[in-house]
Formats: C-alpha cells, sequence, structure tokens
C-alpha cells in the first residue's frame, strides 16, 4: 500500500493479533504510537490502542480508523514496553494488558440496541403468542423496557441467543436492531449560583418573595459562588425561584467543571511531629541512597507489626519528590482507609491522588487525568495503581507485598501487582520497596539469593512489646463445657472480652467466613443445601433467612422442612460473622458490637464509616473477616480474638498454611500497639499446628525455614515455577475429554517440567461450569523467566483450540497461581 498512513491496532478482547487500518488525512496529525482510537471491528465499533504505525502492509482492502481519541497519548512508551512484558509474561493479549492501564470511563465500545417500532405491539404479541411464543415474549418486555441491549435483553429473558427471533421481528417491521455507542465519561459539571451587583434595598424590593430573599441571602455569603443544589437543600427553595432571581437581575448562574474526589471530605492535617528511630533512620537511608543512584533497585522492608514502616515509605518519598520524581504506594484494597490516605495527606497534601476501584467511573477518571497531568505525583491503590501515568517515577512502595489480592485472579491478564512494580521500576530506572511483617517466601528467598536487599525493624515504635498470645484448644473447651455442640467462646476469650468492655478498652474479633451458618443439615435423612450452579454447600444468611451461594450469588429462602424427606429436624452447622454477632449480643449485653464484612460494607464508604465511628469510640468490638486483619492501628485496642483460626489451614492448596500463619499474624499485630498493653487469643482444634506455634512466638524466621524444606523438596515456590491451567465448560465430558487431551500434549513435549493431573478442580463446578485443571511444574533453571515452559503452556492451548469447536470448553492460564481453588 502506497501514500497512506497505516496504524497497527489492538482491542480489549482475548485476541492474540494486531489489526491494521488506514488512517484518514484528518486524523494522521494525531495518530500515534500508544493512541486510543474509534476503530470498526467487525460489525461493532470498538475502542482499541495504536501499538505500531508501520511504513507498508500486504494487506488489502483495508478499513479507514473512525477517530482519534488522544491528543495526547494514554500510553506513553515506557507504559506500552510494561504492557508488552505483562502480555509476554502472563501469556495474555496485548489489548487486554492495555485495557488496565486508563480508566474504564475511557474505553467506548458499541452495543447492540433493540427497540419496538410500531404502536400494535400489545396485538401483535398476543396474535404470535401461540405459533412464536418467544417472539411474542420479546415484544412484551420491550413494549415495558423501551430500548434495550440485546446481552440485557438475553439475560432477563434468560435465553442465550435471541438473534433468530429478532431478526423475524425486524423482517416484519416490528423492532429495530442498531449499534449504539456508548459515550465515555466526561467532566463532572456543577451549577453555580453568584450575586451580582445591585443598588437595591433588598429587604424592601423582595419583602413580597421571601424566598427569593432567603436564597439571596446565602448567595452573597458565599462570594465565590454556591453549588445550586446546596443553595436550594439549604433554603427548601426550587429553580422557579432562581429564575425570578435572575430575571431580577440579581444572580447569576454559571457551569463549573469541578473535580470529583472520592476522599475529599477528608481534611489534611498537620503531620506530627516525629523522631525516626535508629532502624527506621537506617532503612530510610538505605532507600536514599538508592533513588540518588537513578538506577533500579528492591528493598525487602521487614518490619515486625507496629514497628513504623509507613514513616519510612514516607522519607522515601518525601526524598523522591524533592528530587522531581515521582512515586507510588499500592496497598492491599482491605487496608486503604481514610486513615491511610489522612496519613499520606498530611505529609503530601494535594499531591496526593487516590485510585481504587470502589470509586465511580468519574471519580477515577479525575484522579488518573490528575496524574497524567502532573497536578498528583503520589498515586495511592490497590493493585490497578501499579498502572498510575506517573511520568518520572522514582520510587514504588508495595506495602503488606505479602498480599494474595496483588495478584488478579479473575479476568485476564491475570498479573500479580507486586511483580508488575518490580519490573515498571527496573523499566524506569527506579527504586521498590517493599513491605511486611510476614514477607512472602518469594520476596524472602530473593533476600537470600541477592536479588533483593533486606531491611530490618526488629522493634516496635516506643519499643511497646508486641502482644502475648494464647492458643485456646477447642476440643478441651468443648469436654469442659459439657456439650456437644463446639462453643463459640472459650473460657479465656469470654472473660478477657467481658474484662475489656469493663474497662472502656476496644476488642478486634476475627472469623474469616461470613454469613450465619456454613450449611444446614437434615438430621434424618443427612441432606445437605446444595447450590444448584455450583459444587459448593449453601451458606445460611440470618437477613432475610436466605440460603446463598458465595461463588454465584445464587440464593433461596431457607427451608422450614426438609426437601427431601419433609423433616422438620434441621440444623445449623458451622458458623459465620453473623452467628458470632448475635451470640455476643446475647452473651455481652452491654457491648457494643459492629461487624465489618461483605454483607456490611456493600455501600460506598461503609468500610470508612465502621472503622471511623470505631476509631472514635462508638463500639466496643469490632467483629469482622481479614478486612480487619490489616492495616489498622487503634490505640485502645488492647485484645484480639481469632474465633476460629482452622479456616483456611487444610484447604487443598500449598500455600495454605503460610496464608494462615500471616493472617494470624498480622491480626494478632493489631493489639496493643500504643500504650496499653496488648493480648491474642487465638481459638484453634489443632493447637500443635506448625504455623499456629510460629505465629504465637511471631517467629516470621522458624516459620520460612520450616516452611520451605518441603517447598525445596517438591519444587514448588520459591524454588520452582507453576502455572495452572484451567478448563471449564457447561458439558463435563467435553471439559474432560479437553483436559485429558491438553496434558497429553503437554507431556509429549520435550521440555524438562512436571505435570500434574488433569484432576476435577477443588471446587469443581461453579456458575454451572464444570471445571479441570492442569498444574505445571519447573525448576526455575528451565529456561530465562521459564519463558520455554510458557511457550510450551500456549502452545498447548493454541492446538487445543483448534481441535475443539469453539465455545465447547474455555481454557485460561495463570502464571505464578496465589490459590488452587
Amino acid at each position: 500500500m502506497s501514500e497512506q498512513k497505516l496504524a497497527n491496532v489492538v482491542f480489549p478482547l482475548a485476541l492474540e493479533q494486531t489489526f491494521t487500518y488506514t488512517v484518514p488525512p484528518e486524523l494522521q496529525d494525531v495518530a500515534q504510537v500508544g493512541s486510543r482510537v474509534l476503530a470498526p471491528f467487525r460489525s461493532r465499533t470498538l475502542t482499541g490502542f495504536i501499538v505500531a504505525l508501520p511504513a507498508e502492509t500486504k494487506i488489502a482492502h483495508l478499513r479507514a480508523l473512525k477517530d482519534v481519541l488522544d491528543s495526547d497519548p494514554s500510553i506513553s512508551p515506557p507504559m506500552l514496553k510494561l504492557a508488552r512484558w505483562i502480555a509476554e509474561y502472563y501469556l495474555a493479549p496485548l489489548g487486554e494488558a492495555l485495557r488496565f492501564m486508563v480508566p474504564s470511563g475511557l474505553m467506548q465500545a458499541s452495543k447492540l440496541v433493540v427497540e419496538v417500532t410500531n404502536n400494535w405491539v400489545d396485538v401483535e404479541s398476543r396474535r404470535i403468542a401461540r405459533r412464536a411464543p418467544r417472539q411474542a415474549q420479546i415484544l412484551q418486555y420491550l413494549e415495558q423496557a423501551g430500548r434495550t441491549p440485546v446481552e440485557v435483553l438475553e439475560k432477563k429473558l434468560g435465553v442465550k441467543n435471541l438473534m433468530s427471533s429478532l431478526r423475524h421481528l425486524q423482517k416484519r417491521g416490528m423492532v429495530s436492531i442498531k449499534q449504539h455507542l456508548k459515550s465515555s465519561t466526561g467532566p463532572s459539571v456543577v451549577k453555580y449560583v453568584l450575586a451580582l451587583p445591585s443598588g437595591l434595598n433588598e429587604a424592601v424590593a423582595l419583602a413580597r418573595a421571601p424566598k427569593q430573599l432567603a436564597c439571596l441571602s446565602v448567595v452573597r455569603e458565599h462570594e465565590s459562588g454556591i453549588p445550586q443544589a446546596e443553595l436550594l437543600r439549604a433554603t427548601s427553595a426550587s429553580t422557579q425561584t432562581l429564575r425570578g432571581l435572575i430575571g431580577k437581575n440579581l444572580i447569576r448562574i454559571e457551569n463549573r467543571t469541578v473535580r470529583r474526589d472520592y476522599y475529599g471530605d477528608i481534611e489534611p492535617e498537620s503531620p506530627p511531629s516525629l523522631t525516626l528511630t535508629d532502624e527506621q533512620a537506617v532503612a530510610a537511608k538505605r532507600v536514599i541512597e538508592a533513588v540518588n543512584r537513578h538506577s533500579f533497585s528492591t528493598f525487602l522492608l521487614f518490619g515486625i507489626t507496629g514497628s513504623g514502616k509507613t514513616q519510612v515509605y514516607i522519607e522515601a518519598i518525601k526524598h523522591t519528590l524533592a528530587q522531581g520524581r515521582d512515586a507510588i504506594v499500592l496497598v492491599p484494597e482491605i487496608a486503604l482507609t481514610p486513615q491511610t490516605v489522612q496519613r499520606f495527606r498530611a505529609h503530601f497534601k494535594d499531591s496526593v491522588a487516590v485510585l481504587h476501584s470502589a470509586m465511580s467511573d468519574g471519580e477515577r477518571l479525575d484522579s488518573w487525568h490528575r496524574i497524567k497531568q502532573g497536578e498528583a505525583r503520589v498515586a495511592i491503590g490497590p493493585r490497578s495503581a501499579v498502572f498510575a501515568p506517573l511520568g518520572n517515577i522514582g520510587l514504588i512502595v508495595v506495602d503488606e507485598e505479602h498480599e494474595s489480592t496483588y495478584k488478579q485472579s479473575d479476568v485476564a491478564p491475570r498479573y500479580h501487582a507486586r511483580d508488575v512494580a518490580v519490573m515498571r521500576a527496573k523499566l524506569a530506572g527506579a527504586v521498590v520497596v517493599l513491605g511486611s511483617a510476614t514477607p512472602s517466601s518469594e520476596s524472602y528467598c530473593n533476600t537470600k539469593s541477592g536479588k533483593y536487599e533486606l531491611l530490618e525493624l526488629s522493634r516496635r515504635v516506643h519499643d511497646v512489646p508486641l502482644p502475648l498470645v494464647h492458643i485456646i484448644d477447642m476440643q478441651k473447651e468443648r469436654r469442659m463445657s459439657g456439650s456437644r455442640t463446639e462453643p463459640l467462646f472459650s473460657r479465656l476469650l469470654a472473660q478477657k472480652i467481658e474484662e475489656k468492655v469493663a474497662s472502656r478498652e476496644q476488642v478486634i474479633l476475627l472469623l474469616n467466613r461470613r454469613g450465619f451458618s456454613s450449611f444446614i443439615r437434615c438430621r434424618e435423612c443427612d441432606y445437605i443445601a446444595e447450590c444448584d450452579h455450583c459444587s459448593i454447600t449453601l451458606t445460611y444468611h440470618l437477613t432475610g433467612r436466605r440460603l446463598r451461594c458465595h461463588y454465584c450469588n445464587f440464593s433461596k429462602p431457607a427451608p422450614a422442612a426438609c426437601p427431601s424427606c419433609g423433616c422438620t429436624d434441621i440444623v445449623f452447622r458451622g458458623f459465620g460473622t453473623q452467628h458470632v454477632e448475635e451470640a455476643l449480643r446475647e452473651r455481652f449485653p452491654l457491648a457494643r458490637v459492629v461487624r465489618m464484612d461483605l454483607d456490611t460494607t456493600g455501600r460506598k464508604r461503609a468500610h470508612d464509616r465502621i472503622l471511623t465511628d470505631f476509631g472514635a469510640g462508638k463500639y466496643d468490638i469490632l467483629l469482622g473477616t481479614q478486612m480487619v486483619a490489616k492495616g489498622l492501628d487503634f490505640r485502645k485496642v488492647t485484645l484480639v480474638g481469632v474465633i476460629n483460626a482452622d479456616i483456611g489451614m487444610l484447604l487443598p492448596d500449598f500455600r495454605a498454611s503460610e496464608r494462615t500463619f500471616q493472617l494470624l499474624t498480622q491480626v494478632a499485630g493489631r493489639a496493643g500497639r500504643q500504650e496499653l498493653a496488648g493480648e491474642v487469643i487465638i481459638q484453634t482444634f489443632t493447637p500443635d499446628g506448625f504455623c499456629l506455634k510460629c505465629a504465637q512466638m511471631h517467629d516470621f524466621r522458624r516459620f520460612y525455614e520450616g516452611e520451605v524444606v518441603q517447598r525445596r523438596e517438591l519444587n514448588y515456590p520459591p524454588f520452582g515455577r507453576v502455572i495452572c491451567v484451567r478448563l471449564r465448560g457447561e458439558d463435563e465430558v467435553k471439559v474432560i475429554a479437553a483436559a485429558d487431551a491438553y496434558a497429553n500434549r503437554l507431556k509429549a513435549s520435550r521440555i524438562n517440567f512436571t505435570v500434574l493431573g488433569p484432576s476435577p478442580s477443588p471446587i469443581s463446578r461453579i456458575q454451572d461450569m464444570f471445571r479441570h485443571q492442569v498444574f505445571v511444574k519447573a525448576g526455575k533453571k528451565q529456561g530465562q523467566n521459564g519463558k520455554e515452559v510458557r511457550q510450551a503452556v500456549q502452545d498447548a492451548v493454541d492446538w487445543l483450540e483448534n481441535e475443539f469447536k469453539p465455545g465447547d470448553v474455555k481454557v485460561t492460564v495463570d502464571v505464578d497461581p496465589v490459590s488452587l481453588l
């Protein structure tokens, strides 16, 4: 092709290839590598990214780009390079990697929508009801709902493919089917009311219009204007009142673009005056020296709970900003509290921008723009904040680096933000600080090999002692109680709760299981209620008295009698946070209890409000799932209780013991962080468990040395690499056949690795999809960064997709998985 500009474009789809388009003359000046574009794709219009501007192509009959959406590319060259690494390492399409580098509000896509086109729909739907019931059902729904995306219509009617019925209706002129392009998220525009100069005696002039006078008085109190909505709320006036004032030339209304800020109500405070401990000063000095060198370095800041790791981060960020460079602070989602944001804003004021999934599209977009335009130079957020569009990265902090929430496991690319942070810093010549009281085995092993530098904080600030930890054998407690059912509270825990509540100290209780009861069982026939769509028992929730699946959200009313035999003797087994909350209120009626789990934090800022109220002393007991285990620092918390430490410890996952140790050590660290001494009570049916004994002694090194013995023998991380390939589909026979074929294909390759399986996944069916998996293990010496192994895995996936009918079996590849469930 000659004399025309070309663009190679990728889309955020599960497609490995790039697509070549011509660039219309009017767009050629703005079409740059990294720019977002609108391009025709099959019958739709999608947002894609220009990844190259080739000089020529052998492809004939090219389509043209419809628009270039960026005057300045959304993806910088370093970020495009990072995206290419993510796509290669995690075996994901480049377009899907790039999708996570911009807010979802910037990604436009057209959708197929359908609407009725005449006024006799009701008559027609009755006429065809017998011979074409599906078409009649469509017309009846559309008459009520109006224009509807086809995918929504299919979901509402419970049908997977309506296109044949829709086309019949379209031919008869009953409906129209069109592509509709949803507009991207725009700026927030707010109407402001401003007072105009007046020579009138307003009290006299508006004597007969008291509402207008009241409005005008409020407006004059705000020289720079007041938002119209706020004015109307304050005066109980209407827009008609304002129109009267405009007609009298006393006010005017102007539109202003305002910044949406999820944490806008948090006022920055003055930072406290702190003197670094000797250990903090040494750690900060080593990081600052590395920042000064402008060369890539990675540190593991191993500091016990309460040792002041955050202050080391702040000192390093101060120095980074002073050098004219930018910083990212990654925190686990559940630790991103107003307390955390306030601490960083106290030091860095408006230079801080927050990015996380609880924000609206508009709030996230405004934060992203502030970062990209250089208004904010410190980005804080969970895993996706690693892609913050800072232009001159000098430092990346990954707090609680061991947290599994840094791994994206639900959609491609299944990246680990900690490892992406290290690669981004390497590409930018920046410094990474990984912080934790319970480092991951991988990170600590990297300090042993010299890949990372170890920095230690072995003492708490002000030399506050670590809490005393008691391990309670609940088998003995049950025998002592004389009851056949397991007690919720051991004698010691109940006694300590009473003491703390009486002395106005506070308690945190951890139970990593929500709901009321884990399952219900019929005593007569042993029937157990299971999900209709997943191979998992249904959890009983007290609210609404429903049984709910925590994997697909299926729910149904709890039965009064057994659906199998009709017996009414149904028992509730296991217990969740709702059950414990009810028991606390009965056992300790004077205690003020608040529960924090997924069921109580669904609304915006609910998580923040609970913690703020607890910190203000409005509650005595904070009960929750792992949300309460990390990142919390409350002066009056002197007791932490773990209701059942065995949850998660016996899962079929080689990391189960490590996760249990980390969770228990972290939650124990919430107790006695300041002047009041703390203690921890861990309830368990396996009191001699190795990870429990290590958590009791706050002894990470002992746990690590014991844990890695088996890991080394079995070639598991940190000594080997693992990849989990999951195959799922609605037809179990086809899934098994595909899994067998895939495993055999892998085993036939000549590369030296171990193939385990195929086998059913621990949860063998989720959302009506049967699941089997193949597990690949390889030594770290097997090719640079495991590239040979990953290529073999991908080649086998490509082969399988050619052998089996598309859609029958879906394949996902998880490189470096953190969970095998």
